[in-house]
This record gives C-alpha cells, sequence and structure tokens, in this order.
C-alpha cells in the first residue's frame, strides 16, 4: 500500500495513522500512562512514529524523527498518550466514576486541574440517557411560507452567538412580546447559546402561563435539533432543555422547526441581534455559567501538548537546518505539506531537513568524494545553500522564489520551491527514481539544467551505479545481435 514514491498520498496515510493505528496504541493509556516517562519507552514509542512519518514523507534514512513530526504537526508519542490519558480521566471524573487512590496513574488528574483550574467546576458531560416518550416535535427541514401556515399559531425565534468577547442567546416572540438577551461568557460554545435560547424560550411559556396553545419555536442550528431528536443524550444542557420542553408540551403542542439562519426572516434577524448583544456584554457573575463543553476541555488539553510539543522542538539538540527551516510549528504549514503529492512531499523534505541527496550530505554519508556545489563550486553543497545563495541557479531563485531572506519565507511559497528544485534538475536528485529516466535525455537538458551542466567530480555514486547498469546493458545487447547476424 505504501512506498517511498508511491502508495497512498500523504494526507490519507496521516488520516489512517492518527485515527486508526495511534487510538489502538492508546487504549487503556490511563493505566500505564506513567510508563511514557521512561527514555526506553519514550525511544520504543519514537521509533514506531517515526514508521509513519517516514510512510507519509517517503524519507531518506538518515531524517530525524523529531523534524518530520514538526513538518506532520504530530506531538511525540509520549505526549500524546499522556493527553489521552488526562482527557480520560477528567470525563470519569464528570462522570462521578473516578476513584483517587492515591496511586501514580491517578496523579494525571490533578496535573490537568492545577494547569486548569476552570475545570474543577466540572463539564457538561453527563452518563448516557436513553429516552423515547418525546411530546414535542422537531422538524428539520423549512417551510416555503412558514408564517402563513397557521394564523394562531405562537411563534418564537431563537438564537446564539460566540464571538472574541464571549457567547450569548437571544429569543424574540412578536407573539408573546419577549425580547431576551443573555450573557453567557467567554468558555461556552455557540452550541451551547444556540441550546439555552431554546431554553429561554420554554421558561418563557411557562412563566407566561400559556395553555392550550399551538406553538412553534424556530432554531437556525440544525446540531442542536437533531441532538434534541436523538434518543441518546449526554449532554448536561440537552438533557434540561429536553426535560423543559416536556414540561410545556403537557398543556401546549410544541414544535422545534429548522429556520435558515440570515435570510430575510424578521424573526430570526431580532433573535440573531439579542445574541450579538448578549456575547458582546460582559458574563454577569462568576465564569462558567453553563458546564463547560466537552469539546472545549479537549480543545485545552490539545493546546497544552502543543506547546509541551514546542517546548521538546526547541530544547532538541540536534537539527540545526530544520530548526533554522521551522522555528516553530505551524499548522498552515502542515495543511500546505499534506496538499503535495508523495514524490514532491519527499523533495521539499529533503530541503526543510537537508538529509537529501545534496553534496555535502552525501559528503558526510561517504557516498560522494566532494561535497561542493554542483551550481557554483564555491562553497558546500546544502540544501540552504542551494535555495539561497547559489549564484548558479539565481535566474531560477528570481523566477520561482522571488529573493527570500531565510528558509521560512521560502517555506511561505511551496508551490514556487517544487517549480525552482524541479526547474534547476534537483528534482531527479531529490527522487532517484526519475534519475534513471532521465539519464537518456542528459544531453537534451544539459544546457537548461544547472545541475545537470555542472555534474563533475562530485557526481553521486548512486547516478554512477545506474549509469554502469545502463552501460551494462547495452553491451549485452549490442552482443546478442552481434550473435544472431550468424
Amino acid at each position: 500500500m505504501i512506498g517511498k514514491r508511491w502508495g497512498l498520498n500523504p494526507k490519507i496515510t496521516l488520516w489512517l495513522y492518527k485515527t486508526i493505528v495511534r487510538p489502538m496504541l492508546c487504549y487503556g493509556a490511563l493505566v500505564w500512562w506513567p510508563r511514557t516517562n521512561l527514555g526506553n519507552v519514550r525511544d520504543k514509542l519514537q521509533r514506531l512514529q517515526r514508521l509513519a512519518c517516514a510512510a507519509i514523507t517517503g524519507c531518506t534514512k538518515s531524517t530525524p524523527t523529531a523534524a518530520m513530526e514538526v513538518m506532520l504537526g504530530l506531538p511525540p508519542l509520549y505526549l500524546h498518550i499522556q493527553q489521552e490519558a488526562s482527557l480520560s480521566a477528567v470525563r470519569l471524573n464528570t462522570l462521578n466514576i473516578w476513584s483517587n487512590t492515591g496511586v501514580l496513574h491517578t496523579k494525571c488528574l490533578e496535573k490537568v486541574y492545577d494547569e486548569f483550574p476552570i475545570l474543577r467546576s466540572g463539564t457538561d458531560r453527563i452518563q448516557k440517557h436513553v429516552i423515547f416518550d418525546k411530546r414535542y416535535k422537531i422538524q428539520l427541514y423549512e417551510d416555503d411560507n412558514y408564517e402563513g401556515l397557521n394564523p394562531k399559531e405562537l411563534r418564537i425565534f431563537t438564537d446564539g452567538s460566540k464571538t472574541d468577547n464571549g457567547s450569548g442567546s437571544g429569543t424574540f416572540s412578536e407573539d408573546l412580546n419577549m425580547s431576551i438577551t443573555t450573557p453567557l461568557g467567554a468558555h461556552n460554545s455557540v452550541f451551547q447559546a444556540e441550546c439555552m435560547g431554546i431554553i429561554n424560550a420554554a421558561a418563557a411559556i411557562t412563566a407566561r402561563k400559556v395553555v392550550g396553545s399551538s406553538i412553534r419555536i424556530f432554531s437556525d442550528s440544525r446540531a442542536v435539533l437533531m441532538a434534541l431528536r436523538s434518543h441518546l443524550i449526554t449532554s448536561k444542557l440537552i438533557h434540561e432543555c429536553h426535560k423543559r420542553l416536556m414540561e410545556v408540551s403537557h398543556k401546549n403542542e410544541i414544535i422545534l422547526q429548522w429556520i435558515k439562519g440570515h435570510n430575510g426572516s424578521r424573526g430570526n434577524d431580532a433573535a440573531d441581534e439579542l445574541a450579538r448583544q448578549g456575547s458582546s456584554a460582559g458574563a454577569i457573575g462568576p465564569e462558567p455559567i453553563l458546564p463547560i463543553p466537552f469539546s472545549k476541555v479537549r480543545s485545552m488539553l490539545l493546546s497544552y501538548t502543543g506547546k509541551l510539543h514546542t517546548a521538546h522542538w526547541l530544547n532538541q539538540t540536534g537539527c540545526r537546518q530544520s530548526k533554522m527551516a521551522m522555528p516553530s510549528i505551524s499548522e498552515k504549514l502542515t495543511r500546505t505539506l499534506l496538499q503535495l503529492g508523495k514524490v514532491r512531499l519527499r523533495m521539499v523534505t529533503s530541503v526543510i531537513t537537508g538529509h537529501g541527496l545534496f553534496n555535502k550530505h552525501l559528503f558526510i554519508t561517504g557516498a560522494t568524494d566532494s561535497p561542493l556545489c554542483r551550481g557554483c563550486m564555491e562553497t558546500e553543497e546544502t540544501a540552504a545553500h542551494v535555495v539561497l545563495e547559489c549564484s548558479g541557479v539565481a535566474p531560477y531563485r528570481a523566477k520561482y522564489l522571488g529573493s527570500p531572506r531565510d528558509l521560512p519565507e521560502v517555506l511561505l511559497n511551496i508551490k514556487g520551491l517544487v517549480g525552482f528544485l524541479v526547474g534547476v534538475g534537483m528534482a531527479g536528485l531529490a527522487n532517484p527514481s526519475l534519475i534513471s529516466r532521465k539519464i537518456g535525455a542528459r544531453r537534451r537538458v544539459e544546457e537548461n539544467r544547472p545541475f545537470y551542466n555542472t555534474i563533475q567530480g562530485g557526481i553521486s555514486l548512486q547516478v554512477s551505479l545506474i549509469q554502469s547498469k545502463i552501460c551494462s546493458f547495452h553491451s549485452w545487447h549490442s552482443f546478442l545481435e552481434s550473435t544472431c547476424t550468424f
């Protein structure tokens, strides 16, 4: 399925590793995560993750694992295992099935609470509730003329909003003379804000003592309506919303209907404006006002793991050129690299890490007898020299890359970097399989590609071996032809 230059594309390979292989490895991590503090265990985990990195990038054997982890956005396995153990501990403690016996593996929970004290207030996760008896109806499609279906029907519009300042919900109804805005603070999600709008609508129906009416509650959140329609509930807020709706549906006909947001509906626009006012206003009282969503807990732990990964990367003793190219971990760079095919990602990996078929690296490994650059013959041929300094490829650099100052600036233009490598003939040098295909056409490219034109005494051993095999093949072919003439 996977080779250095063939097989599944890098994006799919990374997805398979993150969704199948890594979860299998992390099974029961809450019990055995303390072992990841041992050096020999970390080495074994690193060797395992290296197999995945090599399958994704098609790198050379000497490419450092830490550099590939930064390129692909993969934290070291021991950090990921500790993250999953902490997440499991928070979940079990929220469900009231956690017992702190003082054993070593239970200390991860206190570590999380020391780092994020707000999590002590609890999360939105509850034990599974299976509910089949629902007296309210849910309509997940929009009627063409919902405002004129039933003139006697009471209509309530709800909405939620989340900004950088916080989150808020809005509830509006002309029929019930209702206009409610609720600030919810910065720690809650837009899903919770939408749900809170429906809860406020149900509370208003109860407070106004509405009886014997047909009431239609509109929401533009399909996710909340689908959560209410589901028979399995694991959210504390969704369960509370369900109970409120069941109370008002005893004496009324309740229908929850999805409506397309920002579609010219006066009621929906009014609810949206109320929700925006709530998200802009500061929360009144201590936060969090609502239980923290479990998705927020996961994102907090992911962010903490990212900080530990950054510290791990900066404390690496090696990877000199990789640190020059990637001084920090960039999700944008990872997404860009995963859009490349395997051959091109292999080329870019060799430039980022310096572990490719560059003469300096080949000289260190003993594969060539000179580290000099084949483009200018003035200094050692490293990836940074070829991309940033070599005078022999200056026209190609200007054409594809402009005038980059350093490798991080080069990595902002991955497409230009690939074009530059292909233009100067480094595509074959970064991918030995292309060399054998281009040897026969070498005369045609000598005048246009500096790195083919200047391959002299420093030519790599691998190219020489391929050439010798081709010459041997032609000799045997000539011998067979002469034999056949007799």
